[in-house]
């Protein structure tokens, strides 16, 4: 793998756009074919230490490391929000939002890919559990030695996927929170990646020994060596080049950090695997987009095409549980924040269906609700108080409210994640000027079965509090000072509909703003429709949202796009 200082007119076989958590498993696998010349561009740089630390990823939002965006919500929602919008941190480094994500590893239901076939052939659950397969290094004894688990897994991919022990602390806290939504009913399972997604566990993270296993790490690290392999840092695309009268890209448009911009030139194909965001942005600069949407902004239109629409991403309802009073759990949090070798925190996840009438007809064979727990003991209010300011954007009377009631206690954080919901939003462009930010639509709740189904889920966990440990403790769930909700009587339906409404906010998965399929962007090759050359490998092809988060199920995208490119150019795959 060579860092190299482009200059105008290079040329390769491959150009890669984006070295994220799809586009370096691509260069990395294209470039195993030695006769293939593959150029990777990165808009950032390396990932720092606090990217290679597992329990550090925090503190990389709003940095030279992070796109920093903004996405805006509909007016009436999110009124808990500063300004009516939230963060959509994406990575800006080697290894894009796998070197600052949480590091959850998710692979999805069964269902969701028999979904996703059905628009886009080859893209089963059995077809898509072979690149799993193929891409982790699973270290979890627990799930390998499991007679009933262990075909599901492979301990001979880049990726290392790990479930490391914890110290007492931190195992008495998960013991606590799992057997009280065991008294809920819901079933205690090894994995929620294992034969039954519902269920709830300590989660799977995607580092091992210390390290994170981001795909810069996994994938980019080893490959130092490789020759044919070709890196530029701080090289911003700016626009897919394409010849008007064939239809076919035959390069991109590169800014330089020192802000030249050049031209460079592909054999084969210009492979997109810039995101969810970035990736329709670029297209609708090159002239790929809505017919309105290009018109509006005067590009020339090459191919009239869905891009940026069927934008979906996890919304999530926070709930906060008080648990024991009292200092003791202050030495916790020393010990806690020593532990940069592991998460910094106890967690617990899991799946779940809703019984109620109109819940039964919505995702059909998937969960409706990840429910994600993070436990913090006594006296971190500071700290809580801060990242409810700086990585959410609540606002100031939310995020006192919610620190207050750390003061003296224990707390429970618990996201309940709406894993499917039928709302859409959009990426726009904002200009034809490459370096403006895009408009970010999230259309949370435009359909109002989300709302109501998110309302379910809130009065399922109310249970938590009726357990026999918080019962025991005196826990309560804090009511928080909630923008747009005052005067509405408390824990009324009509209450946690204004709630969920008002405190909504992203777990950073937008996905499906290329979607393939029939009336998508890119077929199931992954190709652009009506352009020669171009494809689109990373999370924006997904036709809907899977069962979790999305760093996996792209990574696995990465895998299967690239042993595609491959088919199609003859190249036998393994």
């Amino acid at each position: 793998m060579k860092r190299i200082s482009l200059i105008d007119g290079d040329t390769f076989d491959f150009i890669v756009v984006g070295a994220g958590s799809a586009g370096a498993i691509v260069a990395a696998r294209l470039s195993e074919i030695n006769k293939w010349k593959v150029l990777l561009l990165e808009a950032g740089g390396d990932p720092p230490p606090a990217s290679v630390l597992p329990s550090t990823f925090a503190i990389l939002a709003h940095t030279e490391y992070d796109w920093n965006y903004k996405a805006d919500l509909d007016n009436g929602t999110g009124q808990s929000h500063v300004e009516g919008s939230i963060y959509m941190s994406r990575g800006k480094m080697l290894g894009g939002c796998s070197s600052n994500n949480y590091e959850i590893y998710a692979r999805g239901a069964p269902q969701d890919f028999d979904d996703w076939s059905k628009v886009a052939p080859g893209w089963d659950w059995k077809s898509v559990l072979y690149y799993y397969k193929k891409l982790e290094n699973m270290t979890d004894r627990t799930v390998l030695e499991d007679p009933n688990s262990s075909y599901l897994y492979s301990t001979r991919g880049p990726v290392a996927v790990s479930r490391p022990k914890q110290n007492q602390y931190f195992e008495n806290v998960d013991e606590t929170v799992l057997n009280s939504y065991e008294e809920m009913g819901l079933k205690r399972v090894l994995s929620t990646n294992g034969p039954e997604i519902l269920g709830v566990s300590r989660p799977q993270f995607t580092f091992a020994n210390g390290r994170r296993s981001s795909t810069a790490e996994a994938y980019l690290r080893p490959l130092r060596d490789r020759r044919n392999l070709f890196v530029t840092k701080y090289a911003r695309v700016i626009k897919v080049l394409i010849k008007s009268n064939t239809r076919k890209a035959y390069g991109v448009q590169v800014q330089l950090k020192s802000g030249e911009i050049i031209n460079v030139f592909t054999n084969l194909e210009v492979i997109v695997s810039a995101g969810s965001i970035d990736t329709p942005k670029l297209l609708m600069l090159s002239g790929i987009g809505p017919k309105e949407m290009l018109q509006k902004h005067n590009i020339k239109m090459l191919a009239d095409l869905p891009v940026g629409k069927n934008l979906q991403d996890h919304n999530f309802t926070p709930l906060i549980f008080t648990g024991q009073k009292g200092f003791q759990t202050a030495i916790q949090n020393v010990l806690i924040t020593t532990e940069l070798d592991s998460y910094p925190t106890p967690i617990q996840t899991g799946f779940f269906r809703l019984n109620c009438s109109f819940c039964r007809n919505i995702a059909v064979g998937k969960p409706h609700i990840q429910i994600f727990n993070i436990h913090a003991g006594a006296t971190v209010a500071p700290g809580v108080l801060f990242g409810c300011r700086t990585i959410t954007n609540y606002n100031r009377n939310y995020c006192l409210s919610f620190s207050k009631a750390n003061v003296l206690n224990e707390i429970d954080v618990t996201s309940l994640v709406l894993l499917h919901p039928l709302s859409r939003g959009q990426v726009k462009i904002r200009s034809t000027n490459p370096l403006d930010d895009p408009i970010i639509e999230l259309g949370y709740f435009r359909n109002k079965q989300d709302v109501m189904l998110a309302v379910e889920a809130v009065k399922f966990m109310m249970q938590f509090t009726e357990t026999s440990y918080y019962k025991k403790v005196g826990g309560r769930l804090v009511k928080l000072d909630v923008e747009g909700c005052q005067g509405i009587p408390y824990n009324t339906y009509e209450y946690w509909y204004c709630y969920v409404i008002s405190s909504a906010t992203s777990i950073l998965h937008p996905v499906g703003s290329c979607a393939m399929g029939r009336n998508g962007v890119v077929d199931e090759r992954l190709k652009v429709y009506d352009i020669d050359g171009l494809r689109v490998v990373d999370a924006s092809v997904m036709p809907l949202l899977t069962s979790g988060n999305t760093n996996a199920p792209t990574m696995m995208i990465g895998e299967k796009g690239a042993d595609m490119i491959k088919e199609d150019y003859k190249i036998r795959v393994k």
